[in-house]
C-alpha cells in the first residue's frame, strides 16, 4: 500500500456569517474590476475591464500561472484607474509593472490595456491626473 498515491484531496470551502451588504467570491483565479464603477463612465470600463479578463481566462497559450499573473496585473491597472484621482502613484506603478510584464510575456494583454486607457470612458478619469509622473506612464504605456 505504501507503493499507491495518495489521492488529491478536495478543495473544500466555508464562507461563515459577513454580514449584511457583503459579497463573497468562492473558488479559484477571482477576478473583480467594481472598484471603477464609482467612476464618470465606470459601468463602461468595468465592462471593458471584465472583457479582458475573460479572454485571459480563454486564452490557451497560457499557463497557469502565466495566467492567474497576467489577470492579477490587469487587474491591478483597473485598481490603479480607480484609484488614479485620490492616489495617482498606484496607477503610475501598476502601468509601469504592466508594460514591462505583458512586453515581453502576453503583449496582446498590454496592447488591450492600452486600448481601454485610450477610450473616452478612461480619458475621463485619466484627465483628471496631475501628477506629471503618473501621466508620463500613462503616456508610455497607450504609446
Amino acid at each position: 500500500m505504501a507503493d499507491e498515491p495518495n489521492p488529491a484531496p478536495d478543495r473544500s470551502y466555508h464562507i461563515g456569517d459577513v454580514g449584511a451588504g457583503a459579497r463573497v467570491a468562492q473558488g479559484e483565479n477571482i477576478s473583480w474590476v467594481e472598484g471603477l464603477a464609482g467612476l464618470p463612465e465606470g459601468d463602461t470600463l468595468t465592462k471593458q475591464f471584465a472583457a479582458l479578463l475573460g479572454q485571459i481566462d480563454k486564452d490557451t497559450s497560457f499557463d497557469e500561472d502565466t495566467r492567474a499573473l497576467a489577470k492579477d496585473k490587469t487587474a491591478a491597472v483597473a485598481e490603479g484607474l480607480a484609484k488614479a484621482q485620490e492616489s495617482p502613484g498606484v496607477l503610475r506603478r501598476a502601468l509601469m509593472d504592466a508594460r514591462s510584464w505583458f512586453g515581453s510575456t502576453a503583449s496582446w494583454v498590454g496592447n488591450a490595456i492600452g486600448d481601454i486607457l485610450k477610450s473616452e470612458a478612461a480619458q475621463k478619469t485619466i484627465g483628471t491626473v496631475s501628477e506629471a509622473a503618473t501621466k508620463a506612464a500613462i503616456d508610455s504605456f497607450v504609446k
